[in-house]
């Protein structure tokens, strides 16, 4: 059994419930981070990154999984959270995986804003080893940052009520979409600038 280590573990097939879209945004372009974090991570075996940005990512697999695991296959992978905190991420995770493998099963037992224990099963996934590899290093990064993100500034919209706390544009390069996604919308500050 494959258990990635993460801050998060979401079981992969979202329930029924509400989720949280990202904001908009007139020049942010979420599938070309996407597809920017794929091909960085598997390094060295694209020749050309910028080619990905018109065309799907190539299914590139961990050299590690090629070398121990047949191509062929099939695992169930499961997300467990390694601290409380606030789960965020989960519609962008369900797209990094249909963009590495469609066929990628996917299901989660909790929903972004949701308040999660250490230790708590929230998610699996089930299909080839080398495709849910490839994605869940992708989706560990983007959810390790934006549960971070939403955990610690609720702590501080909750820390300083009645006062608000406003957001800054200090953000990192090519995530403040992601990194706005995450403090305003999952963490339930519904008062942070949107023009930016």
């Amino acid at each position: 059994m494959f258990l990635p280590s993460s801050l998060l573990s979401p079981s992969l097939i979202i329930s029924q419930s509400m989720v949280i879209k990202p904001p908009s945004h007139p020049t942010y372009d979420l599938t070309t981070i996407i597809k920017l974090a794929l091909s960085e991570d598997v390094g060295d075996q694209v020749a050309n990154p910028c080619i990905l940005l018109r065309k799907t990512v190539p299914i590139v697999s961990d050299v590690t999984c090629m070398a121990t695991s047949p191509n062929d296959m099939e695992v169930e992978a499961h997300f467990l959270t390694k601290e409380d905190g606030i789960i965020a991420g989960i519609p962008l995770a369900e797209t990094i995986f249909n963009e590495v493998d469609p066929s990628l099963k996917v299901e989660w037992s909790q929903k972004d804003g949701d308040y999660v224990h250490k230790g708590l099963k929230f998610g699996k996934g089930h299909g080839r080893a080398h495709n849910i590899v490839r994605a869940e290093r992708v989706v560990l990064n983007f959810m390790q940052r934006m549960s971070g993100i939403a955990t610690q500034t609720k702590a501080m919209a909750d820390a300083a009520h009645p006062a608000l706390i406003l957001e800054t544009r200090k953000t990192a390069p090519g995530l403040r979409l992601v990194d706005k996604w995450a403090g305003s919308r999952i963490a339930g500050i519904d008062w942070w600038r949107e023009e930016s």
